[in-house]
């Protein structure tokens, strides 16, 4: 269902748009609040509070929490957006791997799926998703997907 991330954005620089940074450069962890905006070449995180720690080997982990934490990056050699949402989301630039947790929903392309953990790796293309409490958009906590077909009606065929 997922692809590799844009590879471009990793060289790229953050940009932070917050109410509130407290930066420790020496420990290399910066603390943003009120209302987090980062960019990072095609890749966009929305949260209401949000954790960077910078990596001894130049790699970031970033926890990010929200009434919705929003994400969105391109997907490598693809006219595609890879959209996520979650009450909290955890990020491993060295790993590739986005977990989300809490109402997590995840759309690339036409494909959706939602479902209370979600965890998804850009580098080894795995995705997984597990059910939990129902909530009031999902009474039953399933895990729902809805995958698009990969072959194409036939010519003059009617598509649904």
């Amino acid at each position: 269902m997922l692809a590799h991330a844009e590879l471009a954005d990793s060289y790229k620089p953050i940009n932070v748009d917050a109410g509130r940074v407290a930066q420790d450069q020496k420990a290399g962890r910066a603390v943003l609040e009120g209302g987090v905006h980062l960019t990072q070449g095609t890749l966009s995180l929305d949260a209401d509070t949000a954790t960077i720690i910078d990596m001894p080997n130049g790699e970031r982990v970033v926890h990010a929490v929200g009434r919705q934490v929003k994400f969105r990056q391109k997907m490598e050699g693809q006219n595609l957006w890879l959209d996520a949402k979650a009450d909290k989301l955890d990020y491993d630039s060295k790993s590739g791997e986005v977990k989300l947790t809490g109402n997590a929903w995840v759309k690339k392309g036409e494909d959706e799926s939602t479902g209370s953990l979600m965890t998804y790796n850009s580098v080894s293309e795995q995705f997984s998703a597990e059910g939990g409490a129902g909530t009031s958009s999902n009474a039953d906590g399933r895990v729902r997907m809805v995958i698009q077909s990969k072959k194409k009606a036939p010519e003059g065929e009617a598509k649904p």
